[in-house]
């Protein structure tokens, strides 16, 4: 299965060991410890032994400050007495990874851990795990579980097996899910163009863009769609939102017409999404050169682009550079293609993909709860001393960050900015994050050359989250966590749809190739993948 990764939700694992007391032969003392709203903080400092993933690009920390030494690190000691001690750090991404899976597999696993699915499961299939049931019950801030509640229980059911809650789960957005059309309002004024609705108003729209010189340097050098030269579907510039429309969902597991879960990539919607996009590369309007650009926002960035799919939060990505290079770019975000019913088709996010799993047996299994409560509260802003933290720093350097918040959380914080804006209430009604997000920005009259980085976080919640509203008709991955044939199988089969898929899009191979492609994937895997899954899910 391919993993989903939201630059806002950048998954970090990492693990922490030892909670300061010896506990060789001890017997649990969360006892010790007892409830507050909303922190508790020890009589004696508690030690949190971090194994953490570095990124060595990030340069978001301020001179002095260290990765175990920072405003994230003061923050929960000054709250709960609670120290973080780094003693194993690595590249993030396979290197670090790897040192998890061999901690997991010689059953020396720390004692607590921030995980996927895949690993919470073989965690708990070994008997390595607390049963946290009592823990968050317990020691769980009421607005922590205020914030899963918005999941309908969800989340909470993901990380539960046997009626036992054996890790915290984090909360995906569900925002982040669907891949609006992104389009230059400017050059559609310029044109006398509407905003584009339908499958056909975006195809007039991209000839349009590309024949009639919208950025009016008499040449013909702009292009109607760009393309992701590493994901044809939930990448950069992806084609979620085509396939989509004709209720295609690749990667997914989904109901078929005989209301079995089957394999979204080998349904027979996705040849009529591959037919559309055939089509629109052969007439050009598809960038021909799509599949072999490093970095397809490049075209947006250098204003030979505009329009393209993305999700929500996009200016704090690639439309910032667009915006900071073409200060005269006026960028909307539009649910587009819609169906014949009015509806926007848009595939779905896990409402959880990471865990903090604990180790059982060790002496305070609360401590990773005190410390998630404490997280939580700072990055949210509900805690006034929260105010003197900086939102220039990467939060990836809260040493246990898991994302916790309302699923709904862009739509409530698009709403809280636009009552604002409306005269409907007043700054001080919104939540201090939002509060924070629209003074700085008022503070540079909402200007992005003034101060790109207040810019940012006020347009992705008002412009770019503004199709949220629109009629949403959103599809769940039944399955979101891997068999034992997907380890040995998913990177051939993965390999060979990628590769049928670009060819058939770039007319190298015919579009019949898909139900060749669709009877490989059966015949090299797929039928046992699909059992397993189907046994899973109790089918």
């Amino acid at each position: 299965m391919k993993k989903w990764m939201f630059a806002i939700l950048a998954s970090t694992v990492f693990i922490v060991n030892g909670c300061g007391a010896n506990d060789q032969g001890t017997s649990k003392t969360n006892e010790a410890a007892t409830p507050a709203e909303p922190f508790y903080k020890y009589p004696e400092p508690v030690t949190l032994t971090v194994a953490k993933p570095l990124n060595p690009e990030d340069k978001s920390l301020p001179a002095g400050d260290t990765v175990d030494n920072n405003q994230f690190t003061r923050y929960i000691f000054d709250k709960t007495n609670i120290k973080f001690d780094y003693t194993l750090t690595a590249k993030s991404g396979d290197p670090f990874t790897q040192k998890v899976q061999v901690a997991i597999a010689s059953n020396d696993i720390p004692d607590v851990m921030v995980v996927g699915e895949k690993e919470l499961r073989q965690m708990v299939e070994a008997g390595q795990l607390e049963d946290l049931s009592q823990v968050y019950e317990k020691y769980a801030s009421k607005q922590v579980k205020d914030f899963y509640a918005t999941t309908n229980g969800k989340a909470l059911e993901k990380a539960t097996f046997d009626d036992k809650l054996m890790a915290i789960p984090n909360i995906v957005p569900q925002g982040d899910a669907p891949y609006f059309l992104w389009v230059r309002k400017d050059w559609l004024d310029k044109l006398g163009l509407e905003e584009p609705k339908t499958i056909d108003d975006i195809e007039a729209v991209a000839k349009a863009f590309m024949e009639k010189d919208p950025d009016g340097n008499g040449k013909a050098d702009t292009i109607g769609l760009p393309g992701s030269p590493i994901d044809l579907v939930y990448g950069d510039n992806g084609f979620a939102s085509i396939f989509s429309y004709y209720g295609a969902y690749p990667d997914y597991w989904m109901k078929d017409k005989e209301g079995q879960v089957s394999y979204g990539s080998i349904q027979p919607q996705v040849k009529d999404g591959l037919a559309k996009l055939r089509d629109w590369y052969a007439a050009g309007i598809i960038d021909k050169e799509f599949a072999l650009r490093k970095e397809a926002y490049e075209l947006m960035s250098g204003g030979k682009a505009g329009m393209f799919f993305g999700p929500w939060w996009l200016p704090w990505g690639a439309l910032g550079d667009a915006v900071k290079n073409n200060p005269k770019s006026d960028w909307v975000a539009l649910a587009a293609p819609l169906d014949a019913e009015g509806n926007f088709n848009t595939h779905t996010v896990p409402v959880s993909n990471s865990f903090v799993v604990v180790k059982k047996g060790i002496a305070h299994p609360e401590a990773a709860m005190i410390a998630l409560n404490t997280t939580v509260a700072g990055e949210r802003g509900t805690d006034p001393d929260a105010k003197q933290l900086d939102n220039r720093v990467n939060p990836g350097y809260w040493p246990m960050r898991l994302v916790i918040e309302n699923a709904d959380t862009v739509t409530r914080k698009h709403d809280m900015l636009r009552d604002v804006l409306s005269g409907k209430s007043k700054p001080e009604d919104m939540i201090p994050e939002m509060q924070d997000i629209y003074a700085k920005a008022k503070a540079s009259n909402f200007d992005p050359i003034k101060d790109l980085g207040a810019w940012q976080p006020y347009y992705s919640y008002t412009v770019g989250s503004d199709p949220l509203h629109a009629q949403l008709k959103p599809a769940e991955n039944l399955f979101t966590s891997i068999t034992k044939t997907m380890e040995l199988k998913n990177a051939t089969l993965d390999k060979m749809e990628k590769e049928t898929f670009l060819k058939i899009i770039m007319g190298k191979e015919p579009l019949e190739s898909f139900d060749t492609f669709v009877e490989q994937w059966k015949k090299l895997g797929g039928d046992q993948i699909t059992k397993e899954v189907r046994e899973a899910l109790g089918e």
